[in-house]
Parts: C-alpha cells; structure tokens; sequence
C-alpha cells in the first residue's frame, strides 16, 4: 500500500498547501472580539501540511506492503458508490426546487434504507433528526439554506 499511501498523503499535502495559499488573502487580523478569517484557515492548513509530512515519512520508512486483494470493489461495491454518486447529484438538482430539509429527508431514507438496510423504525427518527434538525442548527446559526416552492 505504499504507492497508494504516497499518492493520498501527497493530494492531502497538496490541499494543505492550498489552503494556505489562499488563507493569504484573507485577513489575519481581526477586531477587538478575534483573530480574523485568515487565522484558523492558515494553521489549519499548517497543521494538514505537517501532518501530511509526518504520514509521507512514516510511509517512506515503513515495509512496502501489498495492496490488499479487496482493495478495488467488485461490481456490487461499484453499484453501490455508482448508486451513491447519483443520489447526490440528483439532491443537488433538486435542493433549489424542494429545499434543503425535504431534499436531504429523502436522501437519507433512500440511502439508509437501500444501502445501510435500516429499518423504518430507525430510518424515520434519524432522517427527520438530520435533515430538520441541522436545517434548524443551520438558521440558528445564521445561515439560510434554500426552503424550496414549499418554504420548508
């Protein structure tokens, strides 16, 4: 797993990096209450970058290993990433028209009922929790996701 371990810690070096790049243009400084909105970005990025350094060397120094033999999926694990993909390119078509907590309500029935085989007696609570509870998390916040032709 060596070359693939180099390959991941190498994008994650590289969004690191990224990040810190544009940190740059915002501003470090802030007022009276804080830092401004470049602080927490920039030694956020620092922070992925030297970590990202630490796992390259713990990679370079480690034993090559093998990939393991499951590590690409086999068609039922391509279905399902397939089967993913597309219910969330289909939320993100329809979260203007629905809004954001009837879209994500059905994104998680469909999901925690077709993939995690859920039972509605568990899917129902969670569904509704996520998609309405993180819409009202999201206002409180200040925050406004889309409410759709409804206003949900």
């Amino acid at each position: 797993m060596t070359r693939v371990n180099l390959i991941v810690w190498g994008v994650v070096l590289a969004f690191g990096a990224f990040v810190v790049y544009e940190s740059l243009e915002l501003s470090y400084y802030g007022t009276d209450f804080g830092p401004g909105p470049g602080f927490f970005s920039f030694w956020l990025g620092v922070l992925v970058i030297g970590l990202s350094v630490i796992e390259l060397a713990r990679t370079l120094r480690g034993p090559r290993e093998p990939l393991p033999a499951a590590f690409i999926p086999g068609r039922d694990g391509a279905l399902r990433i397939l089967y993913i993909l597309a219910a969330l390119v289909a939320s993100l078509f329809l979260m203007a028209p629905l809004g954001f907590s009837l879209c994500m309500l059905g994104l998680c029935v469909l999901l925690l009922r077709a993939l995690a085989r859920l039972s509605w007696w568990a899917t129902v609570p969670i569904a509704l929790a996520s998609s309405f509870g993180l819409f009202y998390l999201f206002r409180q916040l200040q925050v406004f996701l889309p409410t759709g032709i409804l206003g949900i």
